[in-house]
């Protein structure tokens, strides 16, 4: 067989693109990951005790009964992160609520790029929950818009859960102000009487 110029150009060609390809590969460093970055993504909960300390609980009989409130608090804002679908390996996921909230921002300009966690049943919405047994849970739910009675300062009105849940964790200091928040300002939360 007889080399042509073309067949010659060919692998002339292949072996300095493969070269300059194997170059690249092995002197390419990626960049490390910010520590700031990796700061803001992490949610740091204390723990209870930590929590009943900074609420003033200083006796055992003190610490026992704030213990129980804020397990009983911890334990209803991790059921609405999940029913939301912002647990994700074992813990509320700043990263998926932060795109959550950023996609239904998006609502006013597309609704079609507006999060629904009805679409995929694994992402926390109990597809047999049986939304037109309780009024509350039809369609047009305002989130938030409620003045608190002891403040009297009015909480924005969130177009979806993912922002409302950034709201009260930006407030929040311990397990019960984040379920004070989140149930005084979702409607689904609080017990409508329905039978």
């Amino acid at each position: 067989m007889q080399m042509t110029r073309e067949m010659m150009g060919s692998v002339i060609g292949g072996t300095v693109t493969a070269a300059a390809l194997a170059f690249f590969a092995f002197t390419h460093v990626p960049p490390a990951p910010s520590q700031d970055i990796a700061e803001q993504a992490t949610l740091t909960i204390p723990t209870i005790e930590q929590m009943c300390a900074g609420l003033g609980a200083a006796g055992p009989q003190s610490m026992t009964e704030c213990s129980a409130v804020e397990s009983s608090a911890g334990e209803f804002v991790i059921a609405w992160m999940g029913l939301n679908g912002f647990i994700l390996d074992g813990g509320i996921d700043i990263g998926q609520i932060q795109l959550i909230a950023d996609l239904d921002n998006a609502n006013a300009v597309d609704p079609a790029l507006t999060f629904d966690p009805t679409i995929d049943p694994g992402l926390g919405l109990d597809p047999g929950l049986d939304l037109a047994a309780d009024p509350a849970l039809e369609e047009g739910l305002v989130l938030g818009g409620v003045t608190d009675p002891q403040t009297g300062e009015t909480s924005p009105i969130f177009a979806s859960p993912a922002q409302l849940a950034m709201f009260c964790l930006g407030g929040a200091v311990d397990w019960i102000s984040l379920q004070d928040c989140i149930s005084m300002n979702d409607q689904t939360t609080q017990f409508s009487g329905v039978q």
